[in-house]
This record gives C-alpha cells, sequence and structure tokens, in this order.
C-alpha cells in the first residue's frame, strides 16, 4: 500500500522535529551535510511541482524560483536591499559570486511554493487575493526561519533588530520580494489557475518537513514564539484542502 503525501509527510516531519529538538550545534557541522539536508528536504515539493505542471514547465519553473532568489540575496549582501545588511558563514556551504551560498537555490523554492500551495487553497487564485495572501505566508514563514538561522550561525545581521536579532527591514524585503515572487509564479501558471485548479498541496510536503525540523531546533533554544508559528505552519501545510481540477499532464 503507497502512502499518502499527507501520512508519509506527517511521519518524516515528526522525525524532523525530534532531530531538530536534539541538535547542539547546526553551524559547526560539516557544510556538505548542511547542502544535503536542504537538498533532500526539498525534492517533494520539486517533485510534487513537476507532477502537476509536467517536467519541461516544472523544471523551468524550478530554475527561476531557485536562480532569482540566489541573485536577490548576493544583491541584499552587497547593497542591503531589500533584506537590509547581513553576511553568510560558512555552514552552508560554498558561496556563489563569492556573496551567497548556492544551497540558497534549494532552500527558498519549498517555501514559497508551500506558501502559494496555500494561498491558491485558502484565499484562491484571483490576483487580487492570491498576491497578497502568497506574501503573507512567506512572511509567516520568514518569522520561523530567521531566528532559526541566526541562531544556528547561518548568517548574521551587521545591525541586529528586535525580533530575535532580526531587523524589522527583512520582513518588509520578505513581503516585497514575496510579491513579486507570486505576480510571476501566477503569470506562469496562469492557464491552470484560469481551467479552475488551485496549486496542488502535495506541492508543500517540503515545507512541512522544513518547519516540523526547525521548531524542534527553536523549541531545544527555548525560542518559543517562532517555535509555535513554525508548528502551526507545519500543520497548516499538511492539511491544506485541495480545490479545482485534477494534477495536471505528466509531460
Amino acid at each position: 500500500m503507497i502512502l499518502s503525501w499527507r501520512v508519509a509527510a506527517a511521519m518524516a516531519a515528526l522525525i524532523f522535529f525530534g532531530t531538530g529538538l536534539a541538535l547542539a550545534d547546526l553551524g559547526a557541522g560539516p557544510s556538505a551535510v548542511s547542502a544535503l539536508f536542504l537538498v533532500l528536504m526539498a525534492l517533494p515539493a520539486y517533485a510534487a511541482l513537476i507532477r502537476w505542471l509536467g517536467v519541461r514547465r516544472g523544471l523551468a519553473l524550478l530554475l527561476l524560483l531557485s536562480v532569482l532568489p540566489l541573485l536577490v540575496e548576493a544583491l541584499a549582501v552587497l547593497t542591503g536591499v531589500p533584506y537590509g545588511r547581513f553576511s553568510y558563514g560558512g555552514a552552508l556551504g560554498p558561496k556563489a559570486f563569492g556573496l551567497v551560498p548556492w544551497t540558497v537555490a534549494v532552500a527558498y523554492p519549498p517555501v514559497f511554493l508551500a506558501s502559494a500551495a496555500a494561498a491558491s487553497s485558502l484565499a484562491g487564485t484571483e490576483a487580487r487575493r492570491f498576491l497578497p495572501a502568497t506574501a503573507l505566508f512567506a512572511l509567516l514563514a520568514d518569522l520561523v526561519l530567521d531566528p532559526a538561522a541566526v541562531r544556528a550561525g547561518f548568517w548574521a545581521w551587521d545591525a541586529p533588530g528586535p525580533y530575535y536579532g532580526v531587523p524589522a527591514a527583512n520582513f518588509v524585503g520578505w513581503a516585497i520580494t514575496g510579491l513579486l515572487y507570486a505576480a510571476l509564479f501566477r503569470h506562469l501558471v496562469r492557464d491552470r489557475f484560469a481551467a479552475g485548479e488551485t496549486v496542488p498541496p502535495s506541492v508543500a510536503a517540503s515545507a512541512v518537513l522544513i518547519f516540523g525540523f526547525w521548531a524542534g531546533y527553536l523549541l531545544r533554544e527555548r525560542l518559543l514564539l517562532p517555535a509555535a508559528l513554525g508548528l502551526f505552519l507545519a500543520a497548516l501545510f499538511l492539511s491544506l484542502p485541495r480545490r479545482g481540477g485534477g494534477p495536471g499532464p505528466h509531460r
């Protein structure tokens, strides 16, 4: 019997939660381990997106969602726009352009795809609803991820802010980029939305694992607010309803 993605993701998330709870120092491990971990967590979302859109369009969209955030992160490290001034440590592996670890290219897409899936399922696919809802879910995700990454030593802010050391400008940047990526995403899947489909909830499978892991780590570090939000997002993404048409062709 083949497990449903929800059951499989829930079981894996429990394991990842326990792993995050048990880890002592994420920033001290070999960078290759961190990179492999990020890639493995991203695979379920990648597979679900390709099942929905087909190989060609799915891979093209993943490439776009990988390269653009990498370039934006590099711009932020150089100029402080749009997230504020910060710099990466070495825990996430070699840096593209000498500025941003290449693993950012696989770390961001699963979070964005889950945000898009939640927005389309809960708010709808019309631009006036989908765009701000996607940006909102992406912002909520960063309220979990940034405090965890800062505590783990993945990156550091030049001028720490009020939210567990994270400056407010970072969240403004996440909201703005979330809107821009959502507009681009919606344009590229507009035919599916026009046909009454929503983003398949299974695209959020990777985010269930990601937030399960970070919730465990944050709980261990006694960062209770982001830990609780991480558990909430993992449960939300796991329970997203499927609306609209079928999964689409496999090309």
